[in-house]
């Protein structure tokens, strides 16, 4: 018999029983599920928000576990969530709950792995977006979404997601197929430049990222995978 490892998050883990036994209470027939490893970012929000728009619920599991070097570490993305989960979703309309596994950085492959776990959770629908589990420039940024045309019977509805930004000229954040203004208009989410702001101590653009998700981050005296 397999024996459950250690769990310093317990109170932030629900098993895929659970899961299933929540959504039923909270009548949700469809569940989107949303993968991630970072602290969130207004287009994280814009994604979960859109795909929110057409199922019942949204299902919020970040990934806690071992990553890179230069990754957010796990207690910070679990309190950037509660906050964010807190402050600005309908309680009756979102859950937050851990996914403690290693990220492999597999891209395609993994993105596919991911929707797996998601649909054993219980979601029917699950969020992908542009270069999931990719590192660096390895993967083209829409090979993971080209990928799941070869396994049309999942179990599990791929919501597709394009490049989004912030348009100065919109007064939002909006994608390539909403926004006509010009690139000088456009404000990017770049993890990269995320990052690097916040390891010098700087705040992002408010455009970018809400200032008390910011503020939690710059608090913490280590807030990335060394």
């Amino acid at each position: 018999m397999l024996e459950e490892s250690s769990n310093p998050y317990a109170r932030y883990t629900l098993k895929p029983l659970e899961t299933r036994i929540l959504f039923r209470e909270k009548k949700w027939r469809t569940i989107a599920g949303f993968q991630t490893r970072n602290v969130p970012h207004l287009g994280h929000e814009y994604v979960q928000k859109t795909a929110l728009a057409f199922v019942d619920g949204i299902f919020i599991n970040p990934l806690i576990g071992k990553k890179k070097k230069g990754d957010f570490t796990d207690e910070l993305i679990i309190k950037t969530y509660r906050k964010l989960v807190d402050e600005y979703y309908l309680r009756e309309r979102a859950v937050l709950s851990i996914l403690r596994t290693t990220m492999r950085y597999a891209g395609p492959r993994e993105a596919v792995f991911h929707a797996i776990m998601r649909k054993n959770f219980g979601c029917t629908h699950f969020i992908v977006g542009r270069d999931h589990a990719g590192v660096g420039d390895y993967y083209g940024p829409y090979e993971a979404q080209e990928l799941f045309a070869e396994f049309p019977d999942l179990g599990i509805t791929p919501l597709f997601f394009k490049s989004f930004f912030h348009c100065r000229k919109c007064g939002g954040v909006v994608n390539e197929k909403t926004c006509p203004h010009p690139g000088s208009e456009h404000i990017s989410f770049s993890g990269t430049e995320i990052r690097g702001l916040l390891a010098e101590g700087k705040r992002p653009p408010a455009e970018i990222m809400r200032p008390e998700i910011a503020r939690i981050i710059l608090n913490e005296e280590k807030p990335f995978v060394e």
